[in-house]
């Protein structure tokens, strides 16, 4: 008897260890998690380009960009998505991280976040509202539902985080 709850233990702690989830190494960079693969998968990371366009004579925009209309990281949509992110204990992730959609315009991916016109000026952009899910002290699910395909991006103060949603 007692050989068998030693055999029963082993399994057990055994297929537990299989089922954790895989965490990200690094602070502030988050990642596609493949439920059904259990995997990680990183997201295009890019320092963001700035732009700025003459919109006729009595108005202009301004906002970031990427090179490319599609990332090179293709993700399909599933309902919910999870994405994993790794931060310092004690912050919130979605005062680190927006979760956007770009516009597509000819050989870029685009935010415009400032539009002029010669009597006014609006800044703001769309942001995708995002749940949290507490894995453990510093990490984070960033659930995701009902996103359309298209191109996305986490933004913190640094970097773009971007992936396609097929």
């Amino acid at each position: 008897m007692k050989n068998y709850s030693i055999i029963v233990l082993l399994l057990l702690a055994f297929t537990s260890s299989k089922a954790q989830t895989k965490l990200p190494e690094f602070n502030d960079k988050p990642a596609y998690f493949n439920t059904s693969t259990n995997e990680l998968i990183e997201l295009e990371k890019s320092q963001y380009n700035t732009m700025a366009k003459a919109k006729g004579l009595f108005s202009a925009e301004g906002g970031f960009y990427l090179n490319g209309t599609k990332s090179s990281v293709k993700i399909a949509n599933k309902n919910p998505l999870k994405f994993i992110v790794k931060v310092n204990p004690g912050t919130d992730p979605t005062s680190v991280f927006d979760l956007v959609k770009f516009e597509v315009r000819k050989d870029k991916r685009v935010l415009v976040t400032t539009k002029a016109k010669a009597t006014s000026t609006s800044t703001s952009y769309e942001k995708i509202s995002y749940t949290l899910e507490k894995i453990k002290d510093g990490y984070y699910f960033l659930v995701a539902k009902n996103l359309a395909p298209g191109e996305y991006f986490f933004g913190s103060n640094d970097f773009m985080f971007a992936f396609s949603l097929e």
